[in-house]
């Protein structure tokens, strides 16, 4: 029986740093990609709580909806991910920090991949499919923020999704999610009792439980719908890039020479000051 760390895929972990790398773009470019989702999701999380404050005197109410939830998740998981594959682009892509830290860090990095690829393809469904209403784009913030956390948000999850060399997330992180969502569903109801309003309507039971229970089951369906959808996709992707792109498919390990049970992986005492600039990408 495997373990829980082989189960979660951290033993080894990453072994062939397809956590860094893109059959597409070079470790350079593809850290400058996921360093600029993360400056832009910052500055629109950052505008968007000071327009509430300043403008609309909303904002008390800001991170009650799951929208903004997710978006953070966003910011969080391309930041990290962007910083560690420049130094992996930095330190002659061989290892990257992670690889050396202690396993809870690196379960929460693949359990924050797992959710901001499947959270914000679930968000912009609803949204689109039963929120959206004609005051959207009512105004060109309005229209803005729309687009960036109703759109945008899965336009960078289909991103990693599509266009990086992450694998496909371990099954039992779907559980995760949907105890993430049921954790979420409290939010909701503490939100009513604590601001009087509700994030979503069709939270609300308003007399109906029965119909209630309808609403949030199908969200959980949703959930491992989308989770069995973005799973697949990894899949086929991978196998695509293998079939069609010969030449990339070693690029998560064409300079690991390392041994995938080697202790050392990183240590900034192994790279001398002198010689790391020898080992920059050019």
């Amino acid at each position: 029986m495997q373990s829980l760390s082989a189960l979660l895929r951290l033993d080894p972990f990453d072994a062939h740093n397809t956590l860094v790398t893109s059959a597409f773009f070079s470790p350079s470019v593809l850290a400058a990609i996921r360093l600029a989702v993360a400056a832009y999701t910052f500055v629109t999380l950052v505008f968007s709580i000071v327009w509430g404050i300043v403008v609309t005197k909303d904002a008390a109410g800001f991170f009650s909806y799951f929208t903004h939830l997710t978006y953070c998740g966003i910011c969080g998981y391309f930041f990290a991910a962007g910083i560690q594959t420049a130094l992996y682009a930095r330190y002659g892509q061989t290892t990257y920090p992670l690889q050396k830290w202690a396993k809870p860090w690196q379960f929460l990095h693949l359990a924050l991949l797992s959710t901001i690829t499947v959270f914000p393809i679930l968000v912009s469904i609803v949204f689109w499919g039963i929120l959206d209403t004609a005051s959207t784009f009512d105004n060109a913030f309005d229209t803005w923020t729309a687009i960036s956390v109703h759109l945008f948000n899965s336009v960078f999850a289909l991103f990693e999704i599509l266009l990086t060399n992450t694998p496909p997330a371990a099954w039992i992180l779907h559980p995760l999610g949907l105890l993430i969502l049921i954790g979420y569903t409290g939010i909701i109801y503490i939100t009513y009792a604590t601001q009087g309003f509700y994030a979503y309507a069709f939270m609300a039971p308003d007399g109906h439980p029965g119909r209630l229970a309808l609403h949030i089951l199908g969200v959980g369906l949703g959930h491992a719908v989308v989770f069995c959808f973005v799973h697949g996709i990894v899949l086929l992707r991978q196998k695509s890039v293998k079939r069609f792109l010969p030449a990339s498919k070693t690029v998560a390990s064409r300079t690991n020479t390392l041994d995938s049970n080697d202790k050392s992986v990183w240590n900034d005492s192994d790279i001398p000051a002198e010689n790391a600039s020898s080992k920059c990408e050019v």
